[in-house]
């Protein structure tokens, strides 16, 4: 189906209303916004039987502001992506990230790397952002909470308030387990198509952290890297503690699929270097270095915490985690 198909089918059934569809056809973004829809609901019809979430169904919506959410409606399981967030991340990530083509360290670490894949390593960090979007709110519609919730989405769990409980966590632990999971294994991929070159370790380390970084700079971009570290608080669990998880596990599923040991420590590290000259070079507040003081200082005390959300994790049958142990 096509994107205007889609668009006519939901709003026919009342699953979304006119005016919150946004129509990409001739604008400046439109092959932008198509390419990253043919991604999203084509991966959507290649799982939703496996995942019992037919019909599914992405488009997206005409909110200005940076949000992803997932919600059922009408019939349909749907993954709505905000023009603000496909606009601004593009922006901040790709085409406005002179960091890799201006910044003489940067250049001297990561100039061969570029000229090696031949693609920006800015676009890199906004693939890697834009796909964990998209798998995080995959999870999201696997996991099915929408009886106790009307949405999921990336600002606050709507029809809640912005307060803790170990189900909400576990739920956004859950959803970024899957799409860490997922943006690993198109990292692997992509640097394995790089082998007829330079298939090094390091070049691998590398495109990991950049990754990261990317994923890193949408916390930032959705505006969730001012608060000062907290644990039981929030319907989200701390940008710097979702970074720590979501490195490990994306370092985990690299090293399953490549022959040697990888350094997460040094993975997150350098993400955090990366962040921190990006936020330098584009005059931004350097919340990497805020990140990285924080990490440094609270690595125990953060760590007691990912251990005891995974004890909870084992109480909600829903996450994707207990649905599909084999795959998560």
């Amino acid at each position: 189906m096509s994107y205007e198909e889609i668009c006519k089918e939901l709003i026919a059934s009342k699953a979304v209303s006119f005016g919150d569809v946004h129509n990409f056809t001739e604008t400046p973004d439109e092959r932008l916004f198509e390419n990253f829809f043919i991604f999203c609901q084509t991966n959507l019809l290649e799982r939703c039987n496996d995942y019992d979430i037919q019909p599914a169904r992405f488009i997206y919506t005409t909110g200005y502001n940076v949000n992803a959410r997932a919600r059922f409606s009408g019939g349909f399981n749907i993954i709505e992506i905000n023009i603000g967030t496909m606009v601004e991340t593009h922006k901040r990530l790709s085409s406005h990230n002179t960091l890799f083509k201006e910044n003489t360290e940067i250049i001297k670490e990561y100039g061969k790397l570029e000229e090696l894949i031949k693609i920006s390593l800015g676009h890199i960090m906004f693939q890697a952002a834009l796909q964990f979007t998209y798998y995080h709110e995959l999870a999201h519609l696997v996991q099915k909470p929408f009886e106790e919730f009307i949405s999921l989405d990336e600002q606050k769990h709507e029809g809640t308030e912005d307060k803790y409980s170990a189900l909400k966590h576990c739920l956004e632990i859950d959803a970024d387990i899957h799409a860490a999971n997922l943006v690993s294994a198109h990292v692997i991929d992509f640097w394995k198509k790089q082998q007829s070159q330079d298939p090094s370790q390091e070049n691998l380390s590398k495109l990991l952290s950049v990754a990261v970084s990317g994923i890193l700079n949408y916390f930032m971009i959705m505006g969730h890297c001012d608060k000062d570290l907290y644990y039981m608080e929030c319907s989200h669990p701390h940008p710097v503690i979702r970074a720590v998880y979501i490195t490990e596990k994306i370092i985990q599923v690299a090293e399953i699929n490549v022959e040697f040991k990888l350094d997460s420590g040094a993975i997150l590290q350098e993400a955090f270097q990366i962040t921190e000259r990006f936020c330098e070079h584009h005059g931004l507040p350097n919340f990497a270095a805020k990140f990285d003081k924080i990490f440094r200082k609270n690595s125990v005390e953060i760590g007691n915490y990912i251990d005891t959300m995974d004890k909870f994790a084992y109480e909600f049958p829903n996450l994707m985690r207990n649905k599909f142990p084999d795959r998560e």
